[in-house]
């Protein structure tokens, strides 16, 4: 087998990342009419121009994914690549990874789960991909 073109392989889990989300949108927009005006999210091309911009372009979001063969967790750099950019932007910092064989995992700020929170990009909380998905609807 030949060697996998890292930046392809990160590229495909993006768009596959943001298929997922847009899907979940088109489907909640059945149930929902709120969930129709949410602009669909898209790859964000400038991160290949500009240094510390997100991988995809979401409302309210700075959405950085990692794909890698292996591992369990997430890398400390990752989140703080993911807060950097998201202070760009004011934005709430998402990450998004998954190791071959294990199910996708998302990295949050915990206060996107409760209002009795301060903002604080230092206490984090880690959510399957469908779960961060049912939170959407309270910060959207």
């Amino acid at each position: 087998m030949g060697k996998i073109n890292s930046r392809n392989k990160g590229a495909s889990f993006e768009r596959d990342i943001a298929s997922k989300i847009n899907k979940y949108l088109d489907d909640m927009g059945d149930r929902f009419p709120k969930f129709r005006d949410i602009p669909r999210i898209k790859r964000n091309l400038e991160q290949y121009q500009e240094k510390e911009l997100g991988d995809l372009c979401f409302p309210k979001h700075t959405l950085e994914c990692k794909r890698y063969a292996s591992g369990n967790w997430y890398k400390e750099d990752w989140w703080k690549q993911t807060v950097t950019a998201s202070e760009k932007t004011n934005t709430i910092p998402v990450l998004i990874w998954k190791y071959n064989h294990q199910p996708i995992r998302v990295c949050i700020p915990m206060y996107v789960l409760t209002k009795k929170l301060k903002i604080r990009n230092d206490k984090t909380v880690v959510l399957t991909f469908e779960n961060w998905l049912e939170t959407l609807a309270s910060v959207l």
